[in-house]
């Protein structure tokens, strides 16, 4: 027999949850499309450097090379998680708290000149970003400031946040690509990230969603910067030919974010497992599906073999 309490109950969450996830999918067009035509705008336009902007993005840079520039304040013998490694296998995170020294790690000049690559887009696009917010008539994004009038983003907002979970403390440390402003005033953290290979790699058929690494890393910044949304946009390096003009495959994706307090819990869960086995000194299970960019296989192997 079915009670009617229950049955208007199990109604009324099923009526909630589909309301949830229609405004969830109405909010990712929309924002996700936003970020898109805003990038597209700034990169229609003619616009000679800015004295302003240029003076700022210098002195930023050397802002960040002064040794004297006021740090975070760490825990002394608290174990230190950082957004990036949210996604690592829990052993990893282990080796990493306890200091085990890492295999040696090749790479190959043109791997660097990869990263670099990377690294370069990133700086560009903080740049279309004020340039953006300064010349667009309608802009659909800016960039938060700080209390100092300096945008939040990278170094400005590095932080170290201590959590207690049942009386296991960790703390997590990092910085985010930025936190913008969007037309109706929500904020809403950026995370941008770069492919090298082919554009195809961006492609609706190759990229359904963003990568769970990228989903994990933007929770941790939830936890260290108080922000349930997030876009995740993705930039092809490679671009099509460049005579396709209109007809051209598109170089960049963006994936809405919405993190929950359950996405938030999970991964304190996680985090405060790993930091309970740092202190206990027990290695906790390995993942075999994230071994292939891990520096501590060789350590992790030796240890498989001693247990048995």
């Amino acid at each position: 027999m079915v009670r009617i309490g229950s049955l208007v109950s199990r109604t009324g969450a099923k009526e909630l949850r589909d309301e949830v996830v229609s405004w969830k999918s109405e909010r990712s067009r929309e924002v996700t499309t936003a970020i898109l035509d805003h990038f597209d705008a700034i990169h229609s336009l003619d616009v000679e450097n800015d004295i302003e902007l240029e003076r700022y993005f210098l002195q930023d840079e050397l802002d960040g090379l002064d040794p004297n520039r006021q740090g975070v304040h760490f825990q002394p013998g608290v174990t230190t998680f950082s957004p990036s490694s949210a996604y690592k296998c829990e052993r990893e995170l282990y080796y990493k708290a306890t200091r085990t020294p890492k295999s040696m790690e090749d790479r190959f000049p043109y791997q660097r000149r990869w990263a670099r690559n990377g690294t370069a887009v990133h700086a560009a696009v903080q740049r279309d970003l004020l340039y953006a917010e300064k010349y667009l008539k309608h802009p659909r994004f800016k960039v938060r400031r700080l209390p100092n009038g300096s945008p939040a983003w990278e170094r400005n907002i590095r932080q170290v946040r201590l959590f207690d979970e049942a009386n296991v403390p960790f703390q997590i440390h990092g910085m985010m690509d930025g936190i913008l402003t969007y037309r109706d005033g929500s904020s809403i953290g950026l995370e941008f990230k770069t492919k090298s290979t082919t554009i195809a790699t961006v492609g609706s058929y190759r990229m359904k969603d963003a990568q769970d690494d990228h989903k994990l890393q933007c929770v941790a910044y939830s936890l260290l910067f108080d922000l349930d949304e997030f876009l995740i946009v993705y930039e092809s390096l490679a671009k099509d030919s460049w005579m396709k003009g209109g007809d051209a495959k598109p170089d960049m994706r963006a994936f809405y974010l919405h993190v929950t307090d359950e996405d938030r819990s999970q991964l304190i869960d996680k985090f405060a497992r790993v930091a309970s086995m740092v202190k206990a000194r027990k290695i906790p299970p390995a993942d075999p599906t994230k071994c292939i960019f891990c520096p501590y296989k060789p350590r992790c192997q030796s240890n498989a073999a001693e247990a048995a």
